[in-house]
């Protein structure tokens, strides 16, 4: 018994290899913050991307003179993907909505999405004063709508994936109002 307890009082009093055990402990955790901290990063630059996307789109509508067409929406769409890198998870709405002074209601001139989204509907902006501007009567504005789901590309950081929606307005620059043409 004696044996037993020298060997035991050894063992327990012998701290080579402590650095291993505790490394071998760490080591997971090391490794899990190390991708998270990729992921994170990478989340930040989808919603960066994703937001400065919307704004570009914005910012191309709010220059045109001319009444835009379906063709320009399909292109619009088209540059949405490219600028997001991807070409799936993604929609694009752009709308020119209206505020009626008499009524006091936004309405919708128009409206196009791309993505599998719907074009909206005068009753979608019903409760949408928060939302929207103060505008003068009869007055316009354009509203860009986009939407990207980012997926996690480590499953070992057991994030939800990301649906990003952006929701930009901006008011005509060079013209009174954004036409459209459906027949163009």
């Amino acid at each position: 018994m004696s044996l037993l307890k020298r060997h035991i009082r050894r063992f327990a009093g012998d701290e080579s290899g402590v650095i291993t055990v505790e490394f071998l402990i760490l080591f997971p955790l090391l490794v899990w913050a190390y991708m998270a901290m990729f992921v994170f990063f990478d989340m930040l630059r989808a919603t960066a991307q994703h937001q400065k996307t919307a704004y570009v789109i914005s910012d191309m509508l709010s220059r045109e003179t001319a009444d835009i067409t379906p063709t320009y929406i399909d292109n619009s769409k088209k540059l949405f993907d490219f600028m997001m890198r991807v070409d799936r998870n993604n929609a694009l709405r752009v709308s020119s909505i209206g505020y009626n002074e008499e009524d006091e209601v936004y309405e919708i001139v128009w409206s196009q999405a791309r993505g599998g989204k719907q074009p909206l509907r005068n009753r979608d902006i019903r409760r949408w004063d928060d939302r929207l501007p103060v505008l003068a009567d009869l007055d316009e504005l354009i509203l860009v709508e986009t939407w990207y789901d980012y997926e996690i590309g480590f499953a070992q950081v057991e994030l939800d994936d990301l649906h990003l929606h952006s929701f930009v307005y901006t008011r005509p620059r060079f013209a009174a109002k954004l036409g459209f043409d459906a027949n163009g």
